[in-house]
């Protein structure tokens, strides 16, 4: 029946009757209930726990509840930044490696300078991941996904020496080592491995110490014929480096050009107008529009593949006149504007 009371005005009727506490209270079925004042409590506070349950629930005030965030103090530095030794460094990194994505890496292997003893203090530590590509298949979003992991990796681990990742597909590997591949044969040399999963890396080791793996006349011209593929992308190298200057001086002209309240043309009609605008005003000297106009010719030569090798001092010259074009046109927008 007390649950049909609204209650506040059960409260109210249970106040009144404080003087009647030790008395017999007559309901509506002629059952008499004892009043105590703990009633009184439990009715004000119905969600209270017994103490048992009080033991059970710890209630955390507020102001106990920390709100310090985790995180490396300014000037702090990492943990990472206490391990000494190339190779401990390299073990931590490989460990972290192999924690996250375990058996689609088959070996990790360290490198280059750290293993040959030739490290200096500016010296990176090489490190190569071998992942497993024969009996798993790596899909794009595979792909993607381990970049994304192994960058996070990198990034949340600094540490006193710079690495240098590799990553190598397993069938890549074996294939150059069939051939005999000279970059493959010496890390197989000199190489330490830190994972190996299942032991693959030291058997290799072996068999090229017992003089099992050799180089194959396949090795010999393959070699030969990648060799040109690195002089034309050199070639490419020093062509695509015109491209950077000669945008430099259409941007800077442009820029001289709307400090003048003149509305920039096409690359291809910006000697007249900076003729017009600048020289004839006495603000530029004809040299730079020349330059400008021989620097359009080479760049429009290159595109059309008229144009197929540029000398190292041709190109730092156009690089010398490219930075005194700038600072001309620096000069020409500072005296419009102030």
């Amino acid at each position: 029946m007390a649950k049909k009371f609204k209650e506040e005005n059960f409260i109210e009727e249970l106040k009144r009757d404080l003087s009647r506490l030790d008395k017999d209270i007559p309901t509506g079925n002629s059952k008499k209930l004892k009043i105590k004042k703990d009633l009184i409590k439990k009715v004000k506070g119905n969600s209270k726990k017994s103490p048992k349950e009080k033991e059970k629930i710890k209630i955390i005030e507020p102001k106990k509840v920390s709100t310090k965030k985790k995180f490396v103090r300014k000037g702090q530095k990492p943990v990472t930044f206490d391990l000494k030794t190339d190779e401990d460094i390299a073990m931590d990194f490989a460990t972290k490696v192999y924690q996250n994505f375990n058996k689609l890496v088959k070996s990790i292997l360290l490198f280059g300078s750290a293993t040959k003893k030739s490290a200096t203090s500016g010296s990176d530590i090489d490190i190569m991941i071998l992942i497993d590509d024969a009996s798993i298949k790596w899909d794009a979003e595979l792909i993607a996904w381990y970049r994304e992991e192994l960058e996070k990796i990198v990034r949340n681990n600094p540490y006193k020496k710079n690495l240098h990742v590799n990553t190598i597909k397993l069938t890549t590997w074996w294939d150059d080592l069939l051939r005999g591949d000279p970059v493959v044969i010496n890390i197989i040399r000199d190489g330490v491995p830190l994972i190996d999963f299942g032991g693959f890396f030291e058997p290799l080791k072996y068999l090229l110490f017992t003089g099992r793996i050799k180089a194959t006349p396949e090795a010999i011209y393959s070699l030969l014929q990648r060799a040109p593929q690195h002089i034309s992308r050199s070639k490419i190298s020093e062509l695509n480096s015109i491209e950077g200057l000669f945008w430099s001086m259409v941007d800077s002209a442009h820029a001289a050009l709307i400090a003048a309240k003149v509305s920039p043309p096409s690359p291809e009609h910006l000697p007249i107008t900076l003729k017009e605008v600048f020289v004839d005003a006495g603000k530029l000297n004809i040299k730079y529009v020349i330059w400008y106009r021989d620097l359009l010719l080479l760049h429009k030569k290159i595109a059309h593949g008229e144009k197929k090798d540029l000398k190292g001092v041709e190109i730092d010259d156009w690089q010398d006149r490219a930075e005194e074009f700038l600072s001309v046109m620096t000069k020409i927008v500072d005296d419009l504007i102030s």
